[in-house]
C-alpha cells in the first residue's frame, strides 16, 4: 500500500466510527488500532471492515479494535493529525464512561469470564474423569466401593468441591489483591467446621447453615468485599506494619461478613436463578432448549455464553447434571461445525476446504470459535444455517429432556458424560440423537442456502484467485531459497495459534506462527536477524530475520494497556541479534495480577514468503530449543 493513500484511509476510518466528535481516545498496540468511542451505536462495523488494510474488526464495549498488522503505526500517525491529537494526548482524562445497561452487562460478563475461564481446565478434567467413571460403572462393572473407584471419585469430586477456592484465587487476581487471600477466603468457606454446619454463631450472631462447596457466587462477592477492605487498610496502614496487619485485619472483617450476610444472600440468588432455569426447563423444556440452542452462536460470538457457566455449575453441584445450558449447546455446537463442513464441501478454494474441514471437525468436538470467526461470520448464510440447525437440534433435545453430567465442551467427547439421570443409557442415546440432529439439520439447511446463493463465488471463502497453472508451469516447482529455524523465545508450553485466547490471532489473520505459555519471564530472540522496531509500550518487538522474514514477537495478550510497566527490553532498534540471545524480560506476575494473559506469540507477518503451515514439533520447550522449521520461497 502506498503512503499517499493513508489520508484517504484515515478519512474512511473516521467516517466509519461516527466522525471526530464520536472519538474519545485513540491508541494502538502491535497490530491493532484501538479507538474508544462515545457512542458505539454510531459505528458502522461493516463499513470499517472494508477500509483498505483492515483485516478484521472487534467491538468490545466502547473500544473499537481494527486489526491492521505491523503497519498499524503508519495508520495511527495519519489519524492523529486528523484528530488534532499528539501521541501523549489522552482524551479519556476527565471523562466518565456513560453507564448503560449494555456497558454494565458487558463489564459483569467480562468480570465473570475472567474468573471462570482460567479454572475451566480443573472443571473439565474433573468432569471428564467423572464421565469415564460413570461409563466404567455402567458398562464395565466397576465396583463403586473398590479402592480404585473411591480414589478416582475423590480426585474428580475435589475439582467441584473446592470451586470456592479456585474462584477466590481468580477473583482476587481480578480485584488486584494477592491471589492467596482470595483462595484463603474460599478455603474458609469449604472448611469442614463451617461448610454445611448448623448451630454456629459468631459474636452472638447466628450463622445460617449453608453449603458452600461447589458454589461460585459467595466466593466472588466475598472476595470483592475482601478486596475493598484490603485496599483500604493497605492505603492507610503505615508501611512498616502493613505487610503483617493488612492481611490479618482484612480477613478478620471480610470472612465473618461473608458468612453472616453475603453467604445467605448469594446462596438464595444462586438457587433462585437455577430454579428459574430449571422451572423453565421443566415446564417448557422444548422452548428453553430451542431458544438457547438457536442463540448460542451469537452468545459465543460476543463471549456472553461464559456468563451462563455458573448456572450450569450450580446445576451440576445440586443435581449431579446440567439440564439446560450445556445440553442445549450440544446440538448448537454440532450445527456450527456442520455449517463449516458444508462450506468446505462446496468451496473450490483449497485453503477453504482444508481449514473448513478442520474447523468443522473441531466444532463437532465442541470448540466452535474457528467455525464462527473463520466461516460463519464471513458467510452469513452459513450462520443462518447453523442457527436454524441448532434450533431444530435444541427442539429435539428439549423434547427428549437430555442432561449432561460434566462441564466439558458440549460435543462428541462430552457424550460419555450423558450416562446420568434415572436411565443413563436412554439419556446417552437421546444425547446422540440430539447431536446428530444438529449436524444433519445444519448441513442440509446450509447446503440449500449455499446452492441458492447466486453471488456465492464473490465471497472470500469461495472466490478462487489462484491462477490454474499450465502443464509446463506445473512441472516446474518454485525453488526453496532457505530454511528458517525458529527457537523458543521463552521456556514453557508450546501451543498452536488456534488455542490462543484472541480471536484474530487464532484465525491467523495477522500471520501464522506459534505461541508459548511462559514458565519464566526471560525473552530470547527466536531467529538470527535485526531488531526492526520496538513498540513504545515494550509489549511487542519486530524482527527481520537474516533470511528476510518479518517476525512479530508479542509479549502477552492485550498487554499494551499496561503501558510498558512489566517489560524490560535489553536491545534497541537496528541491533543485530542471534538466535537464543537474551533480548528482554517480562514480569509474569505483574501481567497476571493485572488480569492479562502472559502468552508469548511468535507471528510471521511476511505471509508471501512462507507457504507451509507452521507446525510446532514440541509441546514443552526451553528457551533456545528449536520449535519449528519453515521453508522460505
Amino acid at each position: 500500500m502506498v503512503k499517499e493513500n493513508f489520508k484517504n484511509i484515515a478519512t474512511d476510518i473516521l467516517n466509519s466510527v461516527g466522525g471526530k466528535d464520536n472519538i474519545s481516545d485513540i491508541y494502538h498496540c502491535a497490530t491493532r488500532l484501538r479507538i474508544v468511542v462515545n457512542n458505539p451505536d454510531l459505528v458502522d462495523q461493516e463499513k470499517l471492515k472494508k477500509v483498505d488494510g483492515i483485516k478484521g474488526v472487534v467491538i468490545k464495549g466502547q473500544e473499537i479494535q481494527s486489526f491492521i498488522g505491523t503497519k498499524v503505526n503508519e495508520y495511527y500517525s495519519k489519524l492523529v493529525p486528523e484528530l488534532h491529537l499528539n501521541e501523549k494526548a489522552n482524551l479519556k482524562q476527565g471523562k466518565s464512561e456513560k453507564l448503560t445497561f449494555k456497558n454494565a452487562l458487558s463489564k459483569v460478563l467480562d468480570f465473570i469470564s475472567g474468573i471462570v475461564l482460567p479454572i475451566m481446565p480443573v472443571i473439565v478434567a474433573a468432569g471428564f474423569l467423572l464421565a469415564i467413571l460413570n461409563m466404567c460403572k455402567t458398562f464395565f462393572g466397576m465396583n463403586p466401593k473398590s479402592g480404585t473407584a473411591i480414589v478416582l471419585t475423590s480426585i474428580a469430586s475435589a475439582g467441584f468441591y473446592y470451586i470456592p477456592i479456585f474462584v477466590g484465587f481468580q477473583s482476587a487476581i481480578k480485584m488486584k489483591i494477592p491471589a492467596a487471600m482470595g483462595a484463603f477466603l474460599g478455603a474458609i468457606l469449604t472448611f469442614s467446621d463451617i461448610n454445611n454446619v448448623s448451630g454456629l454463631s459468631f459474636l452472638g450472631i447466628h450463622l445460617p447453615k449453608m453449603q458452600y462447596n461447589g458454589t461460585l457466587l459467595t466466593s466472588i462477592l466475598g472476595v470483592i468485599l475482601l478486596a475493598l477492605i484490603y485496599k483500604l487498610f493497605d492505603k492507610v496502614m503505615p508501611k512498616e506494619i502493613t505487610y503483617f496487619f493488612t492481611p490479618l485485619l482484612s480477613i478478620l472483617i471480610a470472612a465473618p461478613l461473608t458468612l453472616v450476610i453475603i453467604g445467605p444472600i448469594s446462596n438464595n440468588i444462586s438457587f433462585a436463578i437455577a430454579g428459574c432455569f430449571n422451572w423453565l426447563s421443566a415446564k417448557a423444556n422444548w422452548l428453553a432448549f430451542t431458544l438457547y440452542s438457536a442463540l448460542n452462536p451469537i452468545l459465543v460470538m460476543f463471549g456472553i455464553d461464559k456468563g451462563f457457566v455458573p448456572i450450569a455449575m450450580n446445576n451440576v453441584s445440586e443435581l449431579g447434571y446440567d439440564t439446560l445450558i450445556y445440553p442445549a449447546a450440544l446440538p448448537s455446537n454440532a450445527a456450527m461445525g456442520a455449517a463449516a463442513i458444508a462450506i468446505a464441501v462446496f468451496s473450490k478454494k483449497k485453503i477453504t476446504k482444508g481449514e473448513g474441514f478442520s474447523a468443522g471437525f473441531t466444532g463437532l468436538m465442541g470448540i466452535t470459535e474457528p467455525s464462527i470467526f473463520g466461516f460463519l461470520l464471513p458467510y452469513r448464510r452459513a450462520l443462518i444455517g447453523a442457527i436454524s440447525g441448532g434450533a431444530i437440534g435444541g427442539l429435539v433435545g428439549g423434547i427428549l429432556h437430555i442432561k449432561q453430567g460434566a462441564l466439558m465442551a458440549p460435543g462428541f467427547i462430552s457424550l460419555i458424560s450423558y450416562f446420568v439421570g434415572k436411565n443413563p443409557t436412554l439419556n446417552f442415546t437421546c444425547g446422540i440423537i440430539t447431536w446428530l440432529t444438529g449436524i444433519i439439520s445444519s448441513f442440509i439447511i446450509t447446503t440449500i442456502l449455499l446452492k441458492s446463493d447466486k453471488n456465492r463465488d464473490q465471497n472470500i471463502l469461495f472466490k478462487n484467485n489462484t491462477k490454474i497453472p499450465t502443464k509446463k508451469e506445473n512441472s516446474i516447482s518454485k525453488p526453496i531459497k532457505a530454511i528458517e529455524n525458529f527457537s523458543a523465545p521463552v521456556s514453557g508450553k508450546v501451543i498452536p495459534l488456534n488455542q490462543v485466547n484472541d480471536d484474530m490471532v487464532a484465525q491467523k489473520i495477522l500471520g501464522d506462527g506459534f505461541a508459548i505459555i511462559p514458565s519464566n519471564g526471560k525473552i530470547y530472540s527466536p531467529v538470527n536477524g535485526t531488531i526492526s522496531s520496538i513498540f513504545k509500550t515494550k509489549h511487542a518487538i519486530c524482527l527481520k530475520s537474516d533470511n528476510g522474514l518479518d517476525i512479530l514477537l508479542h509479549l502477552g495478550i492485550d498487554t499494551v494497556e499496561l503501558k510498558g510497566k512489566p517489560f524490560d527490553i535489553l536491545v534497541k532498534e537496528k541491533d543485530k541479534v542471534e538466535r537464543g540471545q537474551l533480548i528482554g524480560k517480562m514480569d509474569i506476575k505483574q501481567i497476571t495480577d493485572a488480569g492479562k494473559d502472559p502468552t508469548v506469540l511468535v507471528l510471521i507477518t511476511s505471509k508471501d514468503k512462507v507457504k507451509d503451515p507452521v507446525e510446532p514439533t514440541v509441546k514443552e520447550t526451553n528457551f533456545g530449543d528449536t520449535v519449528t522449521s519453515l521453508s522460505i520461497y
